[in-house]
């Protein structure tokens, strides 16, 4: 390995130091982390110093990370979006179960959910979901992945809004307690009649749910055998998008939100 492409390595894996452990750094804590030349680090970030890429605090003369790389990462979360992310994945994930699969985006504003995406598998009998168009999160394994990772505060507020019947709010809850224990949502035709639906939330950098994916499975393909290898594909595939918006979570555990 050349030289230059030594110091590139170093510097991406100098930058990644600062994504996956922690926000700020000293010279020698970053030299010890990464078994590396305390000379060496320093070069390579006093050069992201003055490029702005970093910043030092001047009271402890540790690094942080500076304005620019806040104005690159915010270009790039603007226009590489939840869809741009997960697409890639959802198309592998539709092959590998052999069903068709949607993403939906957590809409805050509005305490619902909409479909922005959906890969369509090769079998002639698939459910289509009707995308860009609200739909409560209450209900099916697509917004149940969602509920149940929002506090109890928001949790309450959504059910009021749908004017939820008190005989089933209890079931509601109990839904949300599972899924939160599991990971993972599980349905039968809540949202589509004659379907089996499973959900996984996707999380972004701060820990917050934006989204869930969804398998929605007529109940005539379904088997049951196949049923926790469909279920691990999914969660693999949302701890993949949540990881590449930024989430910082090495045991791929979902949590709610507080």
């Amino acid at each position: 390995m050349t030289n230059k492409s030594n110091v590139t390595l170093k510097t991406l894996t100098i930058m990644k130091a600062f994504i996956d452990q922690q926000a700020v750094w000293g010279v020698n804590d970053l030299a010890r982390y990464l078994n590396s030349p305390p000379s060496s680090i320093h070069r390579i970030l006093k050069t992201l110093r003055e490029e702005n890429i970093l910043q030092l605090i001047p009271e402890t003369n540790k690094y942080t990370i500076g304005n620019e790389w806040v104005r690159l990462s915010s270009f790039i979360s603007a226009n590489f979006g939840l869809k741009s992310v997960a697409e890639p994945y959802l198309k592998k994930l539709s092959q590998d179960v052999g069903q068709s699969v949607y993403l939906a985006q957590y809409q805050e504003q509005y305490r619902k959910l909409s479909f922005i995406l959906g890969i369509h598998s090769s079998n002639i009998l698939q459910y289509r979901l009707e995308l860009g168009v609200l739909q409560p999160i209450h209900i099916g394994a697509s917004g149940k992945a969602i509920l149940a990772f929002l506090s109890d505060e928001k949790i309450g507020e959504v059910l009021e809004q749908e004017e939820v019947q008190p005989t089933d709010v209890q079931h509601i809850w109990s839904d949300v307690e599972k899924i939160r224990s599991v990971g993972y949502s599980y349905t039968f035709s809540e949202r589509k009649n004659e379907s089996i639906g499973f959900g996984a939330p996707i999380f972004d950098a701060t820990n917050q749910v934006v989204g869930s994916i969804i398998c929605a499975i007529p109940l005539s393909l379904y088997k049951e055998e196949n049923k926790q290898g469909t279920i691990d594909k999914i969660l693999e595939t949302a701890r993949e998008i949540s990881y590449h918006l930024g989430l910082n979570d090495p045991t791929g555990t979902a949590k709610q939100e507080k």
